[in-house]
């Protein structure tokens, strides 16, 4: 296991802790302290042994939606994403993985029921990576991405950015144009799965500002006031993946737990 923290003066600081992937079906039991939030970045393309062990702590109807999947890869990695799930969060619990229930928002974010029900987390998954984030008692999103090159930015963009995104977006062009616009995505889609209300409500209605180092939430309407209780922070993922997560309020530290492979 390596660690480092992130160099810059970003607040919060991030420290990165490298794992193996030889240890994915049992990670480490980390301390969650209050005020912390950790992450999680791990691999779906993984050993036969590890996807079956995977598949069987899943319940029947996560199994019934893995197999509903039209493709058996995308069913696999539905099941390892939700497996990994499991399992990262029974290390906070102390519950089997098998045994952890869940219940849904009106908007279908899941959260933990019973006694854990004050640790809150968020998944995402493309391709072959995913991410998870885990707090307690305040709410948090996240999203990664795969990077696709032949993304129609500027035609998504007036689909779906503000104007003040789309500005931004127009100011570049090739690569730089192609990244702007990944990381405005997963920058928006955590806050929107922080606030667990999806697409209802409109992307346009915030601003997420690229110009500066890290991105931030620079406003929200009609309530100007909303995006001091939030926080955005890019996360660097794997090569090929934009991703972030957002909180609620402050963090004093967040810690990313990074399987290589």
């Amino acid at each position: 296991m390596n660690q480092k923290k992130s160099s810059g003066t970003e607040f919060p600081a991030v420290s990165v802790v490298t794992l193996s992937v030889d240890s994915l079906l049992v990670p480490m039991p980390p301390k969650l302290e209050v005020g912390e939030v950790h992450v999680w970045e791990f691999p779906l393309r993984i050993s036969g042994s590890a996807q079956t062990a995977l598949e069987k702590c899943l319940s029947e109807d996560e199994q019934g939606r893995m197999r509903r999947f039209h493709a058996l890869r995308d069913g696999q990695r539905f099941a390892a994403a939700h497996g990994m799930l499991r399992s990262i969060l029974a290390t906070y619990t102390g519950c089997p993985r098998s045994q952890l229930k869940f219940i849904t928002s009106e908007f279908g974010k899941p959260r933990l029921a019973g006694s854990n029900s004050g640790l809150r987390f968020n998944l995402s998954h493309s391709r072959e990576r995913a991410l998870l984030g885990v707090r307690r008692d305040r709410e948090i999103g996240v999203d990664i991405e795969a990077i696709k090159q032949d993304v129609e930015c500027e035609k998504l963009a007036k689909r779906f950015f503000s104007d003040r995104e789309q500005e931004t977006l127009l100011q570049m062009n090739g690569e730089a144009q192609i990244r702007a616009f990944f990381r405005c995505w997963t920058c928006k889609e955590a806050f929107l799965k922080a606030q667990a209300v999806g697409l209802s409500r409109s992307l346009e209605s915030f601003d997420i500002d690229l110009q500066c180092e890290r991105a931030r939430l620079a406003a929200t309407r009609p309530d100007a006031s909303e995006a001091e209780r939030w926080s955005i922070v890019e996360i660097n993922a794997a090569p090929g993946y934009a991703a972030a997560i957002c909180i609620e309020g402050r963090a004093e530290t967040i810690r990313l737990f990074r399987y290589d492979g």
